[in-house]
């Protein structure tokens, strides 16, 4: 991997791992395109990368943050919202596979689409942040364990699902990316024991500079990606993402088909 194409992929993780179009299928659809081979050898760098994005939370909402540690309430929703995740774990190989399994890509970005689609045909009226009950953050929980599938949109299927469930469109974002940081955390320690107990970091060649450079990339784009997601949500501006979706998802099916 050289500096150009770390580049490429850490600004592709950083901004679609808040905009509601799925950063693993972008991953997977650009780490392609440039020709990669064997992307379970390229997994390092996706978690460095994601590393970056998620300080890019921390440093975004680190007021949300403080309040999860300071109100049970807070604390106790996003512990609901994450329960969905651990019956996951029994299952890593199988959703690992569909990550080799490229053919379905399209189809995952077009399911992305229609998940979009249902939270913005949502017709019932707002509930305030403290009128959601703790089954919705079940409920939301779910619809991230959805997500997992590459090509699926984490932050797309549960700011979606919060929707359907009547919350305002700022909650449901700032819920979305507070479940996302045990998420994500829970995600990079299950791959790197997995990586250290294959011995897999000897085999892997990418320097360190290489590693530096996709994390700032993923940090700095998910910066502006978190920003401009927040003013998208104020402007009730979803909309463009489902019909993005459908078109990556058509042209992902054109290309691995």
């Amino acid at each position: 991997m050289t500096s150009i194409e770390a580049i490429i992929l850490g600004f592709i993780q950083g901004v679609t791992e808040f905009l509601p179009v799925s950063s693993s299928g972008h991953l997977i659809l650009f780490q392609k395109i440039l020709g990669f081979e064997n992307l379970e050898h390229y997994i390092l760098f996706d978690l460095i990368c994601h590393l970056g994005t998620l300080l890019a939370i921390v440093f975004i909402f680190a007021n949300e943050i403080k309040k999860v540690f300071r109100q049970k309430t807070h604390f106790f929703q996003v512990l609901c919202g994450t329960l969905p995740l651990f019956p996951l774990v029994l299952l890593l190989h199988p959703i690992k596979e569909l990550f080799n399994q490229v053919e379905w890509l399209g189809f995952f970005f077009l399911t992305t689409a229609f998940i979009l689609y249902l939270g913005e045909r949502n017709t019932k009226a707002p509930l305030k942040e403290n009128q959601t009950p703790y089954k919705d953050a079940l409920k939301i929980g779910c619809m991230q364990a959805l997500a997992i599938a590459p090509g699926i949109s984490r932050s797309g299927a549960t700011i979606s699902g919060a929707r359907l469930l009547g919350w305002q469109r700022e909650h449901a974002v700032v819920f979305s990316f507070l479940l996302s940081i045990p998420a994500i955390l829970g995600g990079i320690v299950l791959e790197t024991k997995e990586l250290l107990a294959n011995d897999a970091l000897n085999t892997i060649s990418i320097p360190p500079i290489v590693y530096a450079i996709g994390f700032t990339t993923a940090f700095l784009a998910g910066l502006l990606a978190l920003k401009l997601l927040i003013r998208i949500a104020i402007k009730d501006k979803f909309r463009v993402f489902i019909w993005y979706c459908v078109a990556i998802g058509l042209i992902s099916l054109y290309l691995f088909h």
